[in-house]
């Protein structure tokens, strides 16, 4: 045998046991390891110690039930104390951000709540005078008088001006009253069972709705306060006693005819009424006068 086919022969040798140890380090490394110099080669018994390892936390996260967060409960809580350090515009910013980005968090009814409270406070501030007027009383001009003028009440007129003394010809010539045009726009919203007060299209406040007239449903459009009842119809108690404060109060509206009132919740409800809360329908009172629109939506 020449030295040219001893070559050859050792060539050939030699790239077959290259192509088995490829073939064998490739099932090593993709079918199952085989250990020994394979291992110091190719190490995977770490690789699948690891995929187990992330498969079984996955498995445990997968069987647990991961909490939910709700952003609107971090806004929520970063309102409340940027409310008790006094910091009302930042917070009111908080929870403007709840209404607006996440109507569905759980906190989201509160943070209108809160935000109608804060409106509600600035509205019957005798400290703030932005949205009302001064005005001086006439000879001869009784408060209802000035109320009308103005577009306001006369609950509300007293509110603002508790000094004011009601007594027949007592009004004086000159007097400085502060007054709150009430021009509110209202909207009975069915499918929320709220009652929101509006203002130029910013949001005032709003009242929760205990029960609904099922024909209200079936008429919605817009609609205006006709009239407003304090007490029964046998006795009227006159406004400013402490009789007017514990009577019962009712907004009636014309066409469709039907009332709002209050009720606290002895007993039975009255029936054919819309009704709220006492608290709720003390603030919907003070807030509203004949001619304010109130739609049905």
């Amino acid at each position: 045998m020449t030295v040219g086919t001893v070559s050859k022969a050792s060539a050939a040798v030699l790239v077959t046991s290259l192509v088995a140890f490829s073939g064998a380090l490739a099932y090593h490394a993709l079918v199952k390891p085989l250990g020994g110099l394979f291992e110091k080669v190719v190490p995977v018994k770490e690789r699948i110690a690891a995929e187990r390892s992330t498969e079984a936390l996955a498995s445990k996260v997968a069987a647990k039930d991961v909490p939910v967060v709700d952003p609107g409960e971090q806004f929520y809580d970063a309102a409340q104390s940027l409310i008790s350090e006094g910091k009302h515009v930042e917070a009111r910013e908080k929870l403007g951000m709840i209404i607006a980005n996440h109507p569905t968090s759980s906190r989201a009814w509160s943070a209108r709540k809160l935000v109608g409270e804060m409106n509600l406070d600035e509205l019957f501030s005798v400290g703030r005078l932005e949205g009302k007027v001064f005005h001086y009383m006439q000879r001869g001009e009784s408060y209802e008088q000035a109320a009308e003028k103005f577009r306001s009440n006369l609950d509300c007129l007293l509110y603002l001006n508790p000094t004011m003394d009601l007594r027949r010809n007592r009004n004086k010539e000159g007097e400085r009253l502060l007054v709150l045009p009430l021009d509110f726009h209202f909207v009975l919203e069915i499918e929320r069972k709220v009652i929101s007060a509006w203002n130029s299209g910013r949001y005032v406040c709003e009242f929760a709705v205990l029960q609904l007239v099922d024909r209200v449903a079936r008429q919605r459009g817009g609609y205006f306060v006709d009239s407003k009842v304090a007490g029964s119809s046998d006795q009227r108690p006159s406004i400013g006693t402490a009789e007017y404060g514990m009577a019962a109060k009712a907004i009636w509206l014309a066409r469709p005819t039907f009332k709002i009132q209050g009720w606290d919740g002895v007993g039975d409800p009255p029936e054919g009424a819309v009704l709220l809360g006492i608290a709720d329908m003390e603030e919907l009172f003070l807030l509203t006068r004949p001619g304010n629109e109130m739609e049905i939506r």
